[in-house]
């Protein structure tokens, strides 16, 4: 395809057209998550230059909870060996900044925040270097 002079291969147009800025499904993977109840997990995340962002749902049907420190989620992509990430996790249901979350590049995790058991709707989101 032959491109005019007058295209910006930077504008969000351009990305959208070329596949570049789309968001890929994953399966969030969690260690030491207290749950009851099924609870359903959704994830999605995109590459962005050398980072890729991401975005999790933990839909509870009874409760979740964790603990700082103890509670991660594995990365949807490797990490870079950069020094580190940074992430937040929010209280859905009642619109409330539960804290921010430690990236681990190391061990290709995201730590969660301490959060008492809750049959809440919680997102976490973060970035990291690739």
């Amino acid at each position: 395809m032959e491109l005019p002079d007058t295209a910006d291969l930077e504008s969000f147009a351009w990305l959208n057209i070329v596949g570049a800025d789309r968001w890929y499904d994953f399966t969030p993977v969690f260690t030491s998550l207290t749950v009851v109840g099924a609870t359903t997990y959704t994830g999605r995340y995109r590459p962005v230059g050398r980072k890729i962002e991401f975005q999790v749902t933990l839909l509870a049907a009874t409760s979740v909870a964790s603990t700082a420190g103890t509670t991660y989620m594995a990365l949807p992509v490797t990490p870079a060996k950069g020094i580190a990430g940074w992430g937040s996790m929010q209280n859905q249901t009642t619109n409330v900044a539960v804290g921010a979350c430690v990236v681990d590049v190391t061990n290709s995790r995201i730590y969660l925040p301490a959060q008492t058991a809750s049959g809440n709707t919680f997102a976490l989101w973060g970035e990291y270097e690739v």
